[in-house]
């Protein structure tokens, strides 16, 4: 089983109480209509698996501020990087016998220690899935389910805002899980957005969420914003196309945008002269003639960073705020109720305040603390038939896993709903972090709780499906690392490379299986060798390496065999590790963490020293596996086991490394291995950003 956390026990816990409660409640409907026994009625109603929830990384990121949008503001102490923390939560149901992973969640979370733009902010980065679920039906139901119990953890941890960008994926790309049955559909964009804002209106219903509004009306409807007004989020919308501004703006000052322009000018003569006839021309939505402003040697005002210094209207705002404005409806912002919410952020609708009143529903709601529940044990259910058939609608989106359906979310008195575990408050993190509400009941033990060696921390541990006991990690305050899931673009490029594909179900289960493999075992290499005779994977024991012949490799079977063609060259036996890793305590844990941290001082220490007789013992060990893993010929990907304690040592180094000139072996290439993969993001989000941005141009 993987590891626990705080928020993926809460998470299964109340998606598993809600489909209780939903199929509980059909049943009852059943019951009541073919006059016949609820017990009866049950049979035919149940999941066709297991849902199982689990977070799979955890991991403090930095966002670097771009060079434009840094340089422009440099007067106002815009920050240089953002801090965050990226989580990614995947959802497994148990299909004939395999746990197969169906969705996929990557959010990023934004403290009180972050500056005004960013703070308290979550981001729901990345959503995307695969229509597998039995029955279908369920999926929207769930995975509703699913971002409203989120969005009540963060804000009982003190987040304050909900950011959406809501982007369906281009044709041919993939978010998260890699390549999508043909028969599943993209949601369009206004499905999609609808499809949050169903979401966000029942969060709304049980008090979790207050006023739902978007970007454009937000930050833009106040003219005295400048760009430092608006959040500035890992693989958002309004990063790239603020830079983007920014450099049409200075390259206009060196006049590459006006001679550019005179160029297109001759060609389409007869085009201008009817705009000109017909009193139309300049930008989208302010008609202002940029180009005779330009000739005629006016500067809009907030332009010139004199201006903008001196208080003028921003107008890289101006610019954002027309680009935007057709198209404002996706980028939704909702205001969390955490203790601190201010009341104008709290206004809902009259009809979800009916809606409250009818359910129960305190506002601002009622909270006392609760002890954590132990997760239901698993159960073995039948394959479940689908209530009612319903159209294949699913997408995978930039959030996006499927389109809306008729079902609704048929919830009972909120003041019964179960949740999966309480929220422990730590010291410095939020001043008020309450629990939860009042009367939350669930079928789970409570969990116990241990102390640490030193008496300094708690440990809370579950029962699993087993009878083990399972500790239960808190994810703001463990790293947990995944080098292929933390984040997005690692995961797809590690499933592009393996073909790990999710276009059928059999596939999806080879896929689900293969990936849960990496997860049990962090620190094996993640894209195998295969035996060149019989195209298996060599996982285990032995890989007989052809030094000479490019990617040759041989499993011990096929060597062993003597009726295997022999290879003309001498083969090397490279030792395959399985790279298992023990589960630590957390003084085991701590230990580790100073370790790491002394080892990683002694490295930049080794890198730089240049004395032959250096007092350090240590200095001189490390300048020796140093030696080893520049003269080692197997290397980490071949399972060399003290190369791949020098790469790890060398990759955190990398991400915490900002000099031009890096003594540190392989500090640069590393990093350059990380730009390339942050390229990789960002040319995807401009994709979608740049087509958003032509579609919505077309449609005016």
């Amino acid at each position: 089983d993987l590891q626990r956390t705080k928020l993926s026990e809460r998470l299964e816990n109340h998606v598993r109480t809600k489909v209780d409660e939903y199929f509980e409640k059909a049943a009852r409907d059943k019951a009541q209509a073919d006059g016949i026994p609820v017990e009866e009625a049950k049979k035919g109603l149940q999941m066709g698996g297991v849902i199982t929830i689990r977070q799979v990384t955890s991991m403090d990121r930095k966002l670097e501020v771009r060079e434009r949008m840094k340089r422009r503001y440099a007067f106002k102490n815009y920050p240089d990087e953002f801090t965050f923390r990226c989580k990614c939560i995947v959802v497994f149901q148990n299909l004939d016998g395999v746990d197969v992973i169906l969705f996929g969640l990557y959010v990023y979370e934004h403290d009180e220690k972050n500056p005004t733009p960013n703070q308290r902010a979550v981001y729901i980065s990345y959503l995307d899935s695969v229509h597998y679920m039995r029955p279908r039906r369920m999926r929207t139901f769930i995975y509703h389910e699913i971002l409203i119990s989120y969005l009540d953890y963060v804000r009982s941890k003190g987040f304050s805002t909900a950011h959406i960008w809501a982007c369906p994926p281009l044709k041919g790309d993939d978010y998260i899980l890699y390549a999508k049955p043909e028969d599943q559909k993209t949601p369009k964009d206004d499905r999609l957005r609808q499809w949050y804002l169903d979401m966000l209106v029942e969060s709304q219903k049980r008090g979790i969420v207050g006023k739902v509004t978007n970007m454009y009306d937000l930050y833009f409807a106040n003219e005295s914003n400048d760009a430092t007004a608006v959040p500035y989020m890992d693989g958002d919308y309004f990063p790239a196309e603020v830079e983007n501004i920014i450099k049409d703006i200075e390259e206009g000052k060196a006049g590459k945008k006006s001679s550019s322009a005179g160029k297109k000018k001759k060609g389409n003569t007869a085009k201008s002269k009817t705009k000109k006839k017909s009193g139309r021309g300049g930008t989208r939505s302010m008609g202002i003639d940029e180009d005779a402003l330009a000739a005629s040697g006016i500067i809009p005002p907030g332009m010139e960073q004199k201006s903008l210094e001196e208080g003028g209207r921003d107008y890289v705002m101006v610019k954002l705020g027309e680009t935007i404005q057709p198209m404002k409806e996706s980028f939704i912002v909702a205001y969390l109720a955490w203790d601190g919410a201010k009341p104008e952020n709290m206004v809902v609708p009259k009809d979800i305040e009916e809606e409250r009143a009818k359910r129960g529903v305190m506002f601002p709601p009622k909270k006392e603390p609760v002890p954590v529940p132990v997760p239901q044990n698993c159960r073995s259910e039948a394959a479940g038939v689908p209530l009612e058939p319903t159209p294949d609608t699913n997408g995978s989106n930039k959030s996006a896993t499927e389109t809306p359906d008729q079902s609704k979310s048929n919830s009972s008195d909120p003041s019964k709903q179960h949740a999966a575990t309480t929220v422990c408050i730590r010291e410095g993190k939020f001043a008020a972090m309450a629990a939860r509400k009042k009367g939350l009941e669930g079928k789970s033990k409570p969990a116990t709780s241990e102390k640490s060696q030193d008496g300094s921390a708690i440990r809370e541990t579950v029962t699993d499906s087993k009878g083990h006991k399972v500790t239960v990690l808190d994810d703001d305050i463990e790293e947990m690392d995944c080098e292929f899931l933390n984040n997005r673009q690692s995961f797809l490029n590690l499933c592009q490379g393996n073909h790990y594909q999710f276009d059928q179900l059999r596939r999806a289960k080879h896929s689900s299986m293969m990936v849960l493999w990496h997860l049990h075992n962090r620190d094996a290499p993640k894209f195998v060798q295969q035996c060149a005779t019989c195209s298996r994977e060599i996982l285990t024991g032995y890989r007989y390496h052809c030094p000479i012949c490019a990617d040759y490799d041989q499993c011990h079977d096929c060597v062993s065999n003597p009726n295997t063609q022999r290879h003309p060259h001498q083969l090397k036996p490279i030792p395959v590790a399985n790279g298992q890793q023990a589960e630590l305590t957390e003084a085991q844990r701590k230990e580790r963490q100073r370790s790491i941290q002394l080892h990683m001082t002694l490295l930049l220490h080794a890198a730089t020293c240049v004395s032959p007789k250096c007092p350090s013992a240590n200095c001189t060990k490390m300048k020796g596996l140093l030696k080893h893993g520049a003269q080692c010929t197997t290397k980490a990907a071949g399972g060399c086991p003290v190369c791949k304690r020098i790469w790890a040592l060398l990759q955190l180094h990398a991400r915490q490394c900002k000099a031009s000139s890096c003594p540190v072996p392989n500090c640069v290439a590393i990093r350059e291995r990380f730009r390339q993969l942050k390229k990789q993001q960002q040319a995807m989000d401009d994709r979608r950003r740049l087509e958003m941005n032509r579609a919505y141009r077309g449609a005016r």
